[in-house]
């Protein structure tokens, strides 16, 4: 189990870097029109995708260890880093969708 932790870790990094260089992999902005796209402040977003992906990749990877020192079971350890995961994306959306420093 610890290579499927790895594994999504890698994931999660990889993209995080693959957005910062290639803004059109960001879901719905690559269907964008120019118009549309000129009201996103795209550095913005991309930079906090980034530093988003790579900050859950890592955390994946150190809570795995922190986790399985403490004697949880692997199993329980996939459910909370999943939940986690779930719950920072779910906040990640809320706040790109509502804060204006995304906007033009």
């Amino acid at each position: 189990m610890f290579i499927s932790q790895v594994i999504l870790s890698s994931i999660l990094i990889i993209t995080g870097y693959l957005v910062s260089k290639y803004p059109n992999l960001i879901a719905g902005y690559n269907t964008m029109s120019k118009k549309e796209k000129q009201k996103v402040n795209i550095k913005n977003l991309q930079l906090f995708l980034q530093w988003l992906l790579v900050g859950l990749g890592v955390f994946s990877i150190i809570s795995y260890f922190i986790l399985e020192a403490f004697g949880i079971s692997i199993e329980r350890i996939i459910s909370i880093n999943s939940l986690i995961i779930v719950v920072t994306v779910i906040i990640a959306l809320v706040y790109v969708n509502t804060n204006k420093k995304f906007k033009n």
